[in-house]
């Protein structure tokens, strides 16, 4: 649950410097402030400004908007950042939840995101692939990184373990689940193993096979020694038969591995 940062400066006493110096309200600033009244659909907040400030409902919680009516009560004190100010009107609107979204972002800058597994949960599903959640950010999780047994979950809160794959911006980071698995398989699943596996799927090119829960390829050129016409690997197996394999590729970054049954 996000919760307001109490500020070490006192409230009262920035107030009073805010007005002593005239202080002129730009958009992005951050101000120490107390909720002094309750309304519908938002909090009236004191900032030491000439007017209150408002702080709809909304900009409180980032995915628990829900429950905002209940999170804040009169006298509690805060950060905000400023995300509208009228001149004429000197009508300023506050949020909670940008501020925070701004701090998670800085935050998640700083980790070694990429070379770490990441515990994240569905929050909407796309005929593309997964929006989900981790520590408050979005991202986005296509198809092709998905695992069948994920992309098949429809449910809001499924937890998903997730690789970076890129960071464009703070509304688009796509992420990979396929990655996390292969990850987290790699001191099991290494060149030269030899291990039953089963098959998902048949194609022209090739079998794909399931091995520790990872997606693998044995081509068609690695079923046999002998030669095996394309329109003929389904009369020698059929999904879900057992094939013993040997791993003779993996490519972590791109999360495909290759397999050979000779």
């Amino acid at each position: 649950m996000n919760q307001l940062f109490v500020p070490r400066f006192g409230v009262n006493k920035m107030a009073s410097l805010l007005l002593k110096y005239n202080y002129k309200v730009k958009l992005g600033d951050i101000l120490a402030g107390r909720v002094i009244g309750k309304e519908k659909t938002q909090n009236l907040i004191d900032l030491g400004l000439e007017k209150a400030s408002f702080f709809p409902h909304q900009e409180f919680g980032v995915f628990r908007q829900k429950e905002t009516s209940q999170a804040l009560n009169v006298h509690e004190i805060g950060e905000f950042i400023v995300i509208d100010y009228n001149l004429f009107s000197q009508k300023t609107v506050v949020s909670f939840r940008y501020l925070h979204y701004l701090r998670v972002w800085e935050r998640f800058r700083q980790l070694d995101v990429k070379n770490m597994i990441l515990s994240s949960y569905q929050i909407q599903s796309y005929r593309s692939g997964k929006l989900v959640c981790f520590d408050d950010l979005t991202l986005f999780v296509p198809n092709a990184h998905l695992p069948k047994y994920y992309k098949r979950k429809k449910e809001k809160g499924n937890y998903l373990p997730l690789k970076i794959l890129e960071v464009h911006s703070k509304k688009r980071i796509v992420a990979s689940c396929k990655l996390a698995f292969l990850k987290k398989q790699s001191l099991s699943l290494h060149l030269g193993l030899v291990e039953d596996a089963y098959v998902l799927s048949i194609q022209v090119f090739g079998i794909f096979l399931n091995v520790y829960g990872i997606k693998c390829l044995l081509h068609i050129s690695e079923i046999s020694h002998q030669k095996i016409e394309n329109k003929n690997i389904k009369a020698y197996y059929k999904k879900g038969d057992k094939i013993k394999v040997k791993v003779i590729y993996i490519n972590s970054s791109q999360g495909k591995i290759a397999v050979s049954a000779k």
